[in-house]
């Protein structure tokens, strides 16, 4: 459905709070007879509201304000709406790609390492651009980029990050 679960450690997983009208549904879908899934999007009827927005749909991407995404609406599903659907979808996939700030992650280990804050391994996840399960696999010292080091910390179940400067060659000796 592209809803992307919260991880709270690495054995509890729950579903976003500010989707679970969207979970409800599914619920009550997946609870009658032949429903599955896959024929779940075509047949999402919105619980006493008059339209469903494109995003609980997962037919578009979330990008934009909240105000801009709640502007976008479709009208109720209905038996014969398949075709809005389907339109919605091709709009979402003919976007063009947000384009990316190159410096954005250097920026990031930056601000973190100045501010000395320590963050989650879904948040440096998200800051690196990469799944936090390969976050999670580091151990102590682990470098990310060139000039950064990061210091974990395990708290009980979770896993914290402090990203450090690496310190800086002395001159004469090459650095490796």
């Amino acid at each position: 459905m592209g809803v992307d679960l919260i991880r709270e450690s690495s054995t509890r997983t729950v579903w976003p709070g500010d989707l679970i009208p969207l979970g409800d549904q599914l619920h009550q879908h997946l609870q009658r007879k032949g429903c599955t899934l896959s024929n779940f999007l075509a047949s999402a009827q919105p619980a006493a509201t008059t339209s469903v927005s494109i995003e609980a749909l997962s037919v578009m991407p979330s990008t934009g304000t909240n105000d801009q995404r709640k502007a976008l609406t479709l009208p109720p599903a209905t038996a014969g709406s398949e075709s809005i659907l389907a339109l919605a979808a091709l709009v979402a996939a003919i976007q063009p790609a947000p384009r990316l700030n190159p410096l954005a992650v250097a920026r990031g280990l930056a601000e973190a390492a100045k501010l000395g804050a320590w963050i989650t391994s879904d948040e440096l996840a998200h800051l690196l651009g990469l799944s936090r399960s390969t976050v999670s696999s580091w151990s102590t010292s682990h470098s990310p980029r060139p000039g950064f080091m990061l210091e974990r910390r395990k708290v009980g179940v979770s896993v914290w990050w402090k990203v450090i400067p690496e310190p800086k060659p002395k001159k004469g000796k090459p650095s490796s």
